[in-house]
């Protein structure tokens, strides 16, 4: 049964996830996994207000882009960070370079203000507890997103009423969740359509899938930004090879992993760092790292760092003694020659899918198809799980991961390899080919390393 007509405020207020009386909601920390996302992770606070620094334009590039494609309507876009720290989502920041939690921006080219910032009335109690909530000054939230007119506190309220304003124009785009998850996207979305549409006659339209599209190609602001992360990351990797001993515990490498990224100028893990050895290796997102790594034994990294938003994702596999056995070597090969038959068969025009068979193809041959548990490929982005279609042909500008991996708990080991690749129109750029993943190199690096401490 639906409900009846709503009071525009309250209206606003729900669609932005807010209790009517006034509570703040607890939210799960990952949604379901769709065709054009997968679970976002940022396990640390990040800082309320303005942040972005690729520059007004590009953010008044990419709304105008959104708006020229979809040519009738208001757009309301949603922010999804939480006060917690933690995301849900980053359209909203893709489109304005403003992290508010709560901060909605409404696009309607039929009003005088087509672009406006509506912001939450300002939290005493809740700053009293977590720490100042400044009102930040309009000229600062304009300089960052380029949006001219923004409204806080009181005129929070008036989005309700340009709401049902807009739904004249061509109906309503909406951008971000209408209610937490887990409750599934397609029946939420479906839902208050029809609220909207009983109510009011407005007609709803989800644009999550139109921004997934326009975020999986990157800009030239963006890689440059990922290029740094990615220089941050190497650095980690660059400590494992330095300090990586037996008698060494898993928490132990990765404190000194997330300490090289902090000391690179990285503020931020892209994700919980993953550090398994001996039998947790083959475990996929082994959580405890409490072990003790053993001589003879592989650990798996699984580790990347941020930069301002912007997360890479790479793993590599590391002998604790600083030489693979045989029998690890040979396993090391076949996934590093899987993962170079999924980079050689990289290009724009081709789809994720292609990617997955080439990687599949090498490990099926080997004998090991039991063995190798996940997909090959992710997007990368402003999450570590970036929005992208992977259904589609692969644009130029779209960066993915490339992550065999063979898991042998029989044996107590695995082994993964993890990369990010630049799609381009002819191939891909390896972006993360200063970290090794050579075996040789590997060893070489360890075993000098360990003769200078000598």
């Amino acid at each position: 049964m639906l409900p009846g007509p709503m009071h525009p405020a309250l209206l606003a207020l729900v669609l932005l996830g807010a209790d009517p009386a006034g509570a703040v909601q607890e939210v799960p920390k990952q949604f379901p996994v769709g065709k054009y996302m997968a679970p976002s992770v940022g396990p640390e606070p990040r800082p309320i207000g303005p942040t972005g620094t690729l520059g007004a334009d590009v953010y008044r590039r990419r709304r105008k882009a959104l708006m020229d494609k979809l040519k009738t309507g208001a757009t309301l876009i949603v922010n999804e960070a939480k006060f917690d720290g933690l995301r849900e989502g980053m359209d909203f920041y893709y489109l304005t370079g403003i992290d508010e939690p709560g901060a909605a921006l409404l696009l309607d080219p039929a009003s005088p203000d087509p672009e406006v910032l509506f912001l939450r009335p300002l939290d005493l109690e809740r700053g009293q507890w977590e720490g100042e909530r400044a009102k930040l000054p309009s000229q600062l939230l304009e300089a960052t997103s380029g949006v001219a007119v923004v409204r806080r506190s009181e005129a929070y309220r008036g989005l309700g009423h340009s709401l049902i304003r807009a739904c004249a124009h061509g109906g309503l785009n909406f951008v971000g969740q209408f209610v937490p998850p887990p409750e599934p996207k397609s029946k939420v979305m479906t839902y208050y359509a029809e609220a909207m549409d009983r109510s009011y006659g407005c007609k709803v339209n989800d644009l999550h899938d139109t921004l997934a599209r326009m975020r999986e190609v990157k800009e030239p602001e963006e890689i440059k930004l990922m290029r740094r992360s990615i220089e941050h990351t190497g650095a980690g990797h660059a400590r494992v090879l330095e300090v990586l001993r037996p008698g060494m515990r898993e928490f132990e490498l990765k404190d000194a992993i997330e300490d090289a990224f902090r000391r690179s100028g990285s503020r931020h893990v892209a994700y919980d760092s993953i550090v398994g050895s001996g039998p947790n290796g083959a475990v996929l997102h082994y959580p405890k790292d409490d072990r003790v790594m053993k001589e003879g034994e592989l650990v798996v990294v699984d580790a990347g760092a941020e930069e301002q938003y912007y997360a890479t994702d790479v793993t590599r596999t590391y002998p604790v003694s600083g030489k693979f056995s045989p029998e690890q070597r040979e396993i090391y090969d076949i996934v590093l020659k899987a993962q170079a038959a999924a980079i050689a068969a990289a290009k724009a025009g081709v789809t994720p899918r292609t990617l997955e068979r080439a990687v599949r193809k090498v490990i099926d041959e080997a004998g090991y198809h039991d063995a190798y548990l996940h997909g090959c490929c992710h997007f990368v982005g402003l999450e570590v799980h970036d929005t992208g279609d992977y259904d589609a042909p692969l644009p130029a500008g779209a960066v993915l991961t490339v992550e065999p991996g063979i898991y042998l708990p029989q044996r107590g080991y695995g082994v993964r390899i993890e990369d990010e690749i630049l799609i381009t129109p002819t191939g891909a750029e390896v972006l993360t080919k200063a970290i090794p993943r050579d075996p040789a190199e590997i060893e070489r690096r360890m075993q000098s390393r360990r003769a200078d401490a000598r």
